[in-house]
């Protein structure tokens, strides 16, 4: 896919805007990912989509788990603020995996029992390592420069597909999406203005292009639920208006409690 080599080698060489435009990413990202755990909390359903969750935690472990490889193996200042940039990442992903843990099963699962759930749920998680282990070993991308493309694409595609399937914007914010947008447009423009060959094939670009047309299309949708303008009809999670994002406050509805 690309020579390692010359990834450093052109980190060194263009340091400043490089760090500067993967620091604005990270920011984008942790501000998203904090909108989504508050959003998760106050309303009581899961926000970034289960799919998401399993693939970013995947991606986010392997590098956490690599410390060695960062540190000793490349040791390269880039790879080890980026280990640090995606442990925070990692840590945020616990959080919505116990999120899921405690307010899924109603949506999920609803006659099972909370132990069924959590073991369900965990066994997800440790598939789609397993799976993205094999495909990270398949692609040969050793720095997890190209990865993130996968992870920031699967997000529109699976958030308006739980969209539809609620016909709600429960739990979903604009600001998260719009992050993840603005996430796009830095990362790609990074890599594809340093990275190399890779980084400027038409597939790359496009797959960038595409992601970040439904990733504004999807803040789009989710403002326009959130503010009542647009319905996609009677909520597939309570009997009142997409629209009005009050499921947790229908009538004999009861808020979903997290464990102590």
């Amino acid at each position: 896919m690309y020579d390692p080599q010359t990834i450093l080698s052109a980190i060194d060489q263009h340091g400043v805007p490089i760090l500067t435009g993967f620091g604005l990413a990270m920011v984008l990202q942790n501000i998203a990912m904090v909108t989504a755990v508050v959003m998760t909390h106050r309303e009581g359903w899961i926000s970034i989509p289960l799919p998401c969750t399993y693939l970013w935690f995947a991606h986010d472990l392997g590098v956490v788990v690599r410390f060695d490889t960062w540190f000793h193996t490349y040791d390269h200042w880039f790879l080890k603020l980026f280990w640090v940039g995606l442990l925070t990442a990692f840590l945020l992903e616990l959080v919505f995996l116990y999120q899921a843990a405690a307010v899924g099963r109603r949506e999920y699962l609803p006659n099972g029992r909370t132990a069924t759930w959590t073991a369900l749920l965990a066994g997800g998680a440790i598939a789609v390592v397993v799976l993205w282990e094999y495909l990270k070993q398949m692609w040969g991308d050793p720095l997890y420069q190209a990865a993130p493309a996968v992870t920031l694409f699967a997000l529109p595609v699976a958030a308006t597909a739980l969209i539809l399937r609620r016909r709600s914007a429960v739990a979903q914010h604009a600001l998260i999406y719009g992050c993840f947008a603005g996430m796009v447009v830095l990362w790609w423009s990074i890599t594809a203005t340093f990275y190399g060959p890779f980084f400027v094939s038409w597939q790359y670009l496009t797959a960038g292009g595409v992601a970040f047309v439904m990733l504004v299309g999807v803040t789009v949708l989710v403002a326009r639920l959130r503010r009542g303008t647009t319905s996609l009809g009677p909520a597939g999670i309570s009997e009142h208006p997409a629209s009005k994002i009050d499921a947790m406050t229908a009538r004999g509805a009861m808020p979903a409690r997290f464990p102590v």
